[in-house]
């Protein structure tokens, strides 16, 4: 499967009426094949694949930190974790 978002040019918030709108401009300006313009539209009205697809494509890894240790907590300590989205 390749990035809806980027085939559609679309950030992860985008409505309906949106991803509609761009699908007609994808297909009107040709930049990539109407199958893979469909496969997109497809993807992205699907809650259940658009959610699998935002969790491939958009997630920020690059915000957490590389200093993480795999080490258990001393002392009944936690980990502050923070959310990524």
């Amino acid at each position: 499967m390749s990035n809806p978002f980027a085939i559609l040019s679309l950030d992860r918030a985008a409505t309906k009426r949106e991803i509609l709108a761009r699908v007609a401009e994808a297909l009107r300006g040709g930049r990539h094949e109407a199958r893979a313009i469909a496969e997109a539209q497809k993807t992205l009205f699907d809650p259940i694949a658009r959610a699998a697809a935002e969790f491939e494509y958009c997630l920020d890894a690059c915000s957490v930190p590389a200093s993480l240790s795999s080490e258990p907590a001393e002392d009944g300590e936690r980990p502050v974790l923070e959310r990524l989205c």
